[in-house]
């Protein structure tokens, strides 16, 4: 019972020298979205049941060692149980396997998660 990933899941620039402006991170942006389809996601039955659906935007960052931290939501879905479901699935989800090295300590990353009922697993 698995909510589908819709949308980019993007590397969100912060603050740093112009040489870590310079790098493209496009391939973070897929390794992501991989990421979040790989997760153990859940669907809150109840809301299910109910027709509910909704998107939930995070962002966290993303560490050298493919740890996030500091998880927080960038938009919510409208619905307290979505949001906080997809807060518990990103903190307790696997580190992120790195393809490439990041050039930095950590960057921001923005994930979104999609409880849509005609795409859920």
């Amino acid at each position: 019972m698995s909510p589908s990933s819709t949308s980019p899941n993007t590397p969100v620039a912060s603050a740093g020298s112009q040489q870590s402006a310079d790098i493209d991170y496009r391939w973070l942006t897929t390794l992501m979205a991989k990421w979040i389809e790989g997760l153990d996601k859940r669907y809150p039955a109840a809301l299910r049941a109910e027709g509910i659906e909704g998107k939930v935007t995070l962002i966290a960052l993303l560490h050298e060692d493919g740890s996030l931290s500091n998880v927080r939501i960038a938009k919510g879905s409208g619905n307290a149980t979505l949001d906080q479901v997809a807060l518990e699935d990103v903190r307790n989800g696997p580190p992120v396997k790195l393809a490439h090295p990041l050039e930095r300590p950590q960057i921001s990353v923005k994930l979104s998660i999609s409880y849509d009922l005609r795409t859920a697993r």
